[in-house]
């Protein structure tokens, strides 16, 4: 779909209607920080908040409230009553809507989908309402935390990614002829959450969605899980030497990477096999 990008001073209908149409049917992603703050904003440990109102591992809020607008299922979180139930903890994806964010190095650009705006489909009453700048909307909906949160995790995604090339190119595993490493690989680059649960297991699994991080401030959240994966993989990962210990551990860190980049919302099939790729280079 085309991608319209955005200036600041781009002057569009962004004022909420308060109708809901929006939280019906829609892509959510959500990463382990912002899965943790609905947790809380629900009374519920993470892990019971991933079992019962996320799929794709976690990663994903899920649409399953009553049927409403165009019989699509409403969020999981949404009350047809009185809206969203956990507005103050909202992830950045609804913050957001109807924009997306990009962002390479340094450079950040926001968009809407497609040629038309797209609240003009389901609310077309949005054009009565005022209409601010983006930069004046972006403001209003508190994101620049969560825009912190996210670039984050694709940090710590990366760090990931680097330590199964380690374990694969710096113990002689690639070197070997062994192809188990890479038939691991293979299935965690071509699979989707299924497949990278798989590659996890669920002591990883929770460990990269739902790790015990204790009383911390939200502030530091983020940072006290990468200290976590970072300990957890030096203590757990570090001292094998077996060749099949070798390729499972970094098919699991490359898996890890793999579904925090699901999580912030990037194209995480096309970086996997971007990975791939890089390896099968770093080999020959």
């Amino acid at each position: 779909m085309v991608r319209r990008y955005l200036a600041p001073d781009a002057v569009l209908p962004l004022t909420c209607t308060r109708s809901g149409t929006c939280c019906h049917g829609k892509d959510i992603s959500l990463t382990p920080a912002e899965l943790a703050r609905l947790a809380r904003a629900n009374g519920m440990s993470a892990s019971a908040f991933r079992a019962a109102h996320t799929s794709a591992g976690g990663t994903r809020l899920r649409m399953s409230g009553p049927p409403g607008w165009r019989g699509l299922a409403a969020c999981s979180q949404y009350d047809a009553q009185r809206g969203c139930r956990v507005h103050p903890a909202r992830p950045l994806a609804c913050r957001l809507y109807p924009l997306g964010r990009e962002r390479s190095g340094e450079r950040e650009r926001f968009f809407h989908e497609g040629e038309r705006f797209p609240c003009l489909d389901g609310c077309p009453e949005v054009t009565s309402l005022p209409r601010l700048s983006v930069a004046d909307y972006l403001r209003g909906q508190e994101i620049a935390d969560l825009c912190q949160v996210r670039d984050s995790y694709l940090e710590i995604a990366q760090d990931l990614a680097e330590g199964a090339f380690v374990l694969v190119f710096d113990s002689g595993l690639a070197e070997s002829g062994s192809g188990d490493w890479r038939q691991r690989w293979q299935a965690v680059a071509t699979g989707g959450p299924e497949a990278w649960i798989a590659a996890l297991g669920s002591e990883w699994h929770d460990l990269i969605t739902v790790p015990d991080i204790g009383s911390v401030s939200e502030d530091a959240w983020v940072p006290a899980h990468a200290r976590l994966l970072q300990s957890q993989a030096q203590e757990r990962l570090a001292s094998l030497t077996e060749q099949s210990q070798l390729a499972a551990a970094s098919a699991t860190l490359l898996a890890g990477a793999v579904l925090l980049l699901h999580g912030v919302g990037a194209d995480s099939a096309a970086v996997a096999r971007a990975w791939l790729v890089k390896a099968g280079e770093v080999r020959g």
